[in-house]
């Protein structure tokens, strides 16, 4: 069973109640479930929005079935359906730059469309160190901000909602990144979530801009003002990695969602 096969079979079973915030390139819902109160400040825990990433998806499947807080909690295990389905051997017809990157698949992080999500949101966009401005494996940036449906669809259900906090996975290097361009009363109130999740989960906290641009949680921060941290798992190695080597963090992140809820009431 490929990853996203699994989120289905898992989410359907798993008490929580499901939602799709949205279609991706290729018509696949991408799937978000919720625990917790629906009253009060809500959190956006999301995985996998690279696809050779997709094995982050079982940690936040893993947090759905052992979540027991009050706080609500929406996840989101794999942003990029499409992509991951590519990553994993699986043919998307109707997609040519896939056809043309048959090589590129245990390397891709892009959607069906060859965007790569994490910098296709209005935060800086397009003036990332490392980004491209043609389709393929990865940093390319799009015609233009939410451009992929994926991270549209993604954008409106954030707006939405409007969290008190997003939390998003990917791998690899053990670190967590949570600045971008904060100041003030936001610089240290982010600067203590940040520090007290990466104490938690025994990971490094990483200060500074980094020179990102175009991704989530940077759109988070400079958008909608709210505190919000990438967790990259798996802290040696190279690509491709799998469900396997992912287990030690599994572990280490199952009961992240609850400490989370409990800290953003003492912030």
């Amino acid at each position: 069973m490929d990853t996203a096969d699994c989120v289905k079979s898992t989410l359907s079973s798993s008490g929580a109640d499901i939602i799709s915030i949205g279609k991706s390139a290729a018509g696949e819902d991408v799937l978000c479930a919720h625990r917790g109160d629906y009253s009060g400040g809500q959190i956006i825990i999301t995985a996998a929005i690279h696809a050779r990433e997709c094995c982050t998806a079982h940690v936040v499947l893993k947090q759905i079935q052992e979540y027991e807080g009050n706080g609500g909690v929406y996840f989101i295990p794999l942003v990029n359906p499409d992509g991951a389905r590519f990553f994993e051997g699986r043919d998307i017809p109707g997609f040519p730059v896939l056809g043309r990157n048959e090589k590129n698949r245990l390397i891709w992080k892009a959607n069906a469309e060859g965007v790569d999500l994490n910098v296709n949101f209005d935060a800086n966009w397009g003036s990332g160190r490392q980004n491209v401005l043609t389709p393929g494996p990865s940093d390319f940036i799009g015609a233009y901000p939410l451009c992929a449906p994926e991270s549209r669809f993604l954008a409106a259900f954030t707006e939405r909602v409007m969290p008190i906090f997003t939390l998003s996975y990917h791998c690899m290097g053990g670190e967590l990144y949570w600045e971008y361009g904060q100041s003030g009363n936001r610089l240290r109130r982010d600067r203590k979530i940040a520090a007290a999740i990466a104490t938690e989960i025994g990971v490094k906290k990483v200060d500074g801009h980094l020179f990102s641009a175009g991704g989530f949680k940077d759109y988070c921060i400079q958008k909608l003002k709210i505190p919000s941290v990438t967790v990259e798992l798996i802290k040696t190695g190279s690509h491709p990695f799998y469900e396997k080597d992912i287990a030690d963090d599994i572990e280490k992140n199952a009961r992240l969602p609850e400490f989370i809820t409990r800290l953003m009431r003492t912030i």
